[in-house]
């Protein structure tokens, strides 16, 4: 194999890959990158067997071939290299490559490429959305799920099939996400699926300028493709949590405020939380919303707004950072505050936007 590169090129494409290549896992050939010349096109692919991604790189084929080499060292090999110099990458004897450019010349050990997983193809049937319409919903309900990886259900996201929409769901104890976006093509026998959230977090590195991404479910995988890009994942098998219980079917108060001022008020109030619960006061009334927050070891802050529209009175106590992160992902410029009392469901939605909805829990409710 020998090949020729600019290096923004090529270092765009690693970076893109090599953060999936593992660096825990026994297969050494997991660490590796692929590389692949073949009818004309270059590619570098990665996985860890959950999640895999292949990307096209523009470069110049002299002679075809594949080699697998450690990920992370290549990319940091190509990043120090010298700008505005071609890049050639020469494999030799052994599965190993030479890589030179200007007057450097470095050679790397590789692995064979017959022990590479075999990752699946995107040219059979999918649906293909909107990019900016999936990176929206990802946006608005990714923020909400499990941070923790052993709690593999709730670090997902979970794609419920209707008929005529498709309905993104993330919880964790303090908060749900919800976002809608056009109904998928799937099996008549699928009513939903679980992405990873390692997945979902790679969809808005790979496809972030994409006009659209074409998604694609197998058996126990699912592909999200574009032109350039394919990223795979591998199905979280389980039941999701009955979310539908938590959604309040009505509410008594509502209000109507800026996004912005309720946002930084959280913020700069929550600066005087207790650290341990990070707790803060939200009062709401007709014409106005008192944020306040007391530590005996701190002080005390207090922020009060203006409500652009409301009915009712409550009192409430959240996770000023959760709640924080509610307002941060909403993407109007008011948003709607639904309650029905201190010990009930709190929901934000955005002004006008009926296909999002956010659902936050008191601190003094216990959930799922």
């Amino acid at each position: 194999m020998e090949l020729a590169f600019e290096k923004d090129e090529l270092l765009y494409a690693l970076q893109i890959v090599q953060g999936i290549a593992s660096r825990r896992n026994t297969l050494p050939i997991l660490s590796n990158v692929l590389i692949r010349a073949e009818d004309g096109n270059i590619e570098c692919a990665v996985t860890d067997l959950e999640v895999g991604i292949k990307i096209k790189v523009v470069g110049t084929i002299k002679e075809g071939g594949s080699v697998t080499v450690p990920a992370k060292k290549l990319t940091d090999i190509v990043r120090e290299l010298p700008e505005n110099k071609t890049i050639y990458m020469v494999t030799t004897t052994n599965d190993r490559i030479e890589i030179t450019c200007g007057n450097g010349a470095y050679k790397i050990i590789g692995l064979s490429d017959e022990d590479f997983p075999q990752l699946p193809s995107a040219d059979g049937e999918g649906t293909k959305i909107d990019g900016e319409t999936l990176r929206s919903v990802i946006h608005k309900t990714a923020f909400a799920a499990s941070k923790e990886e052993v709690r593999y259900l709730v670090n997902s996201l979970y794609f419920n099939l209707f008929e005529d929409k498709t309905e993104v769901v993330a919880a964790d104890v303090p908060m749900l996400a919800i976002a809608h976006f056009e109904p998928l093509k799937t099996y008549e026998d699928v009513t939903g699926f679980i992405v990873p959230l390692k997945a979902i977090k790679e969809i808005e590195r790979i496809f972030a300028n994409s006009p659209e991404v074409k998604i694609s479910l197998l058996k126990n995988q699912i592909l999200f493709s574009d032109d350039n890009a394919t990223l795979m994942a591998r199905l979280v098998e389980g039941d999701y949590l009955k979310y539908q219980a938590i959604i309040p079917e009505s509410s008594k108060g509502r209000a109507v405020v800026s996004k912005e001022l309720i946002l930084h008020a959280t913020r700069r109030v929550a600066l005087l939380s207790d650290p341990k619960f990070f707790s803060i006061s939200v009062e709401i009334a007709p014409e106005q919303i008192r944020i306040s927050a007391k530590t005996p070891e701190l002080g005390e802050a207090y922020e009060t707004l203006p409500v652009q529209s409301g009915t009712g009175s409550t009192q409430v106590n959240l996770d000023a950072r959760v709640i924080a992160d509610v307002f941060a992902h909403i993407e109007t410029e008011s948003l709607v505050l639904e309650f029905s009392g201190e010990f009930t469901p709190f929901v934000v939605k955005p002004v006008g936007d009926d296909g999002h909805i956010c659902i936050i829990m008191s601190l003094h409710r216990s959930n799922y």
